[in-house]
Formats: C-alpha cells, sequence, structure tokens
C-alpha cells in the first residue's frame, strides 16, 4: 500500500555570526562585491543572507568578460514575465532578471 510522507520545508537559517564558516562566507561575498565593482559592474543590491549579488542586466556581458572563467552553475528561472539567472562566482550567487523569451509559434 502507498504511504505519503508529509515533510515540512526546509527552512534556510539566516547566517550565524557565531558560526565557524561565517568569516569566511562574509570575506567571499565582501570580496566578490569589491572585484565586481572594480571591474565597473553594476550591482542592484546585495543579499548577504541568501548569499547573492544583484547586478543589472545591460552589466552581463561585462561579467562574462570578467569572470567567465570562474563562472559554475548556470541555471534559469522564469517566473510571470521575467527570469532570473543565476550563476556561481567563488562560492556566491550572482543573479540578473531579463525578460521571458517568446517562443515564435508557425
Amino acid at each position: 500500500m502507498a504511504a505519503l510522507y508529509l515533510i515540512g520545508v526546509q527552512v534556510a537559517m539566516p547566517p550565524s555570526i557565531l558560526a565557524d564558516d561565517f568569516p569566511t562566507k562574509l570575506a567571499a561575498f565582501n570580496d566578490l562585491t569589491r572585484d565586481i565593482r572594480g571591474a565597473g559592474i553594476a550591482i542592484k543590491h546585495l543579499v548577504f543572507v541568501d548569499n547573492k549579488i544583484f547586478i543589472e542586466q545591460p552589466s552581463v556581458d561585462l561579467l562574462l568578460r570578467r569572470f567567465g572563467h570562474e563562472l559554475r552553475r548556470l541555471r534559469s528561472s522564469s517566473s510571470g514575465r521575467l527570469t532570473c539567472h543565476t550563476v556561481t562566482i567563488r562560492g556566491v550567487d550572482v543573479a540578473w532578471y531579463s525578460l521571458v523569451k517568446e517562443q515564435d509559434h508557425e
């Protein structure tokens, strides 16, 4: 007989300053933020709790030229009319939004 097991949603806990890995994560986040700004890439906003840096969509080409050799885990998810593209660089997620591309129907 089949059984259904309900498991609660996994909620990510915000980083604790008492955690052993906090200084390392903060340093990686700050270093990448400095390097992105130094490369002239426009940062939209920073979300350390989610370990994510949002950049402006016109800066994506510059990000790819400057950090292309460090890109890991490219992923995209669409919701409504926007797609959120995310890559991981040095363990930090860098994301930007673009309009959903419509498919040609012929």
